[in-house]
């Protein structure tokens, strides 16, 4: 019976030493049988214990026991190393006296040379201390240094809130200039600036609750006549416009973030921005949810993929606007100017654009079902065929005098069958079918 294994020795280890004994056994010619083998290769193993380390350093891990059996081992060998480091220079110390004490003038020469080297050494090692609290200190003073800007930014930020708050235009005026400096100097900061900043809107340029309970007409009429925005909610508007999209964090880029959970949006809904200048405005996404923009300015501004669900944009300057994916289902552009604007994709369902400046505008895959597009200017003309048909459901809307069914509350062709002639119309016309039509489906 083969004996049990020292539980020190590794079993392959043992099988190899016994083999090795084997086959010097059989090349000597001698006589004996495996056990034999065996018992020799576990008493020399057991002399020689550094063969079972440098076999263990050697075998690849095998579960958590052997990882943390070579980490000790590594740390053994570190703490001796650091130890005889440690006492080096003591034990050279002990020596220095002996060599002075011999009379050949080698073994003094020798003597100064190692308290010179001591010394060097000394010197060095108090250089790289000096250099460690160097380090040391200029980290600390960074740490201190941002946790100093930290309050400085908290300090400005609560006291350019006070400003807000307060009843006096130029004052106000400043407190919001201050919360954009704010925004700049701090990235973290920008978006509680910017909630903070169409909060201010919201409060102070509401649309009265009364209006949106009128009938399409009486509304239009009303929010006609409500007061143009003042200075201190342009210069909101003007901070907001033009804040920089990418020093906002992480998730927080409206213009790059797809998960709807991520996508931070600007809150101007049920707000009078009657007249407001916009242009070059950065809106990406905002909610202008039932906002007054009637009369606004909008040249080049980015309202991509912002809701504009009956928002009243009438007389609106949209020149080469950029409204590719927006939501403008219900939204009055009576005679805007859309000159250029980028609309593909944009949701213009029941949207009322009598007389409104198409001309030159992108209406790729953009949805007509029940748009009211009567004196519509398309491309020099009132309807342009081709400019029509890259939309989609653009045989729903309507190219003729139009009323508002107070039944389905909706615009409606008045004469119902003129409007179907017109799209008869436009349906014979084959010469300005797309080559490539868009599958409205996929909208």
């Amino acid at each position: 019976m083969v004996p049990k294994k020292s539980p020190r020795i590794p079993l392959e280890l043992h099988q190899i030493k016994a083999h090795e004994f084997y086959q010097k056994r059989l090349a000597s010619g001698k006589e004996g049988n495996e056990i034999d083998d065996w018992q020799q290769a576990k008493e020399y193993l057991s002399q020689h214990p550094r063969a079972i380390l440098a076999w263990n350093l050697k075998m690849p891990y095998r579960g958590g026991k052997r990882l943390i059996k070579r980490l000790l081992l590594s740390l053994q060998s570190l703490v001796r190393v650091a130890w005889k480091l440690l006492i080096f220079p003591f034990w050279l110390f002990q020596q220095i006296p002996g060599l002075f004490a011999r009379e050949d003038k080698d073994s003094r020469t020798f003597a100064i040379d190692v308290v010179k080297t001591i010394i060097s050494a000394l010197g060095l090692i108090a250089t790289l201390l000096a250099g460690i609290g160097l380090i040391v200190n200029y980290f600390n003073s960074q740490a201190e240094m941002q946790l100093t800007q930290q309050r400085l930014i908290t300090e400005r930020f609560s006291k350019a809130v006070e400003q807000i708050g307060s009843g006096k235009e130029e004052v106000v005026i400043g407190g919001i200039y201050s919360l954009e400096r704010i925004a700049k100097d701090s990235r973290e900061d920008q978006w509680t600036i910017m909630e903070v900043l169409t909060s201010y809107i919201r409060k102070n340029s509401p649309i009265p609750s009364n209006i949106q309970q009128l009938e399409p007409a009486a509304r239009e009429k009303a929010l006609e006549k409500l007061p143009s925005v003042s200075i201190p909610v342009q210069a909101a508007l003007t901070v907001i416009g033009r804040r920089k999209v990418e020093n906002v964090q992480a998730g927080d880029n409206l213009a790059e973030t797809t998960d709807p959970n991520k996508i931070k949006i600007l809150d101007l809904s049920r707000t009078n921005l009657r007249g407001a200048n916009l242009n070059r405005a950065n809106l990406n996404r905002a909610n202008l949810d039932g906002a007054n923009l009637n009369g606004a300015k909008l040249w080049v501004a980015y309202l991509n993929g912002a809701n504009l669900n009956g928002a009243n944009l009438n007389g609106a300057k949209l020149w080469v606007a950029y409204l590719n994916g927006a939501n403008l289902n219900g939204a009055y552009l009576n005679g805007a100017n859309l000159n250029g604007a980028k609309l593909n994709r944009a949701d213009l369902n029941r949207a009322y654009l009598n007389g409104a400046d198409l001309n030159g505008a992108y209406l790729n895959g953009a949805i007509l079902n029940g748009a009211n597009l009567y004196g519509a200017i398309l491309w020099g003309a009132e309807v342009d065929p081709k400019q029509i048909k890259s939309a989609c459901f653009w045989e729903k809307a309507i190219y003729t005098e139009s009323k508002w069914d107070k039944d389905k509350k909706l615009w409606v062709a008045e004469d119902r069958e003129a409007n179907r002639r017109e799209i008869e119309k436009l349906k014979r016309d084959k010469n300005s079918d797309p080559r490539n039509p868009i599958d409205c489906n996929t909208k």
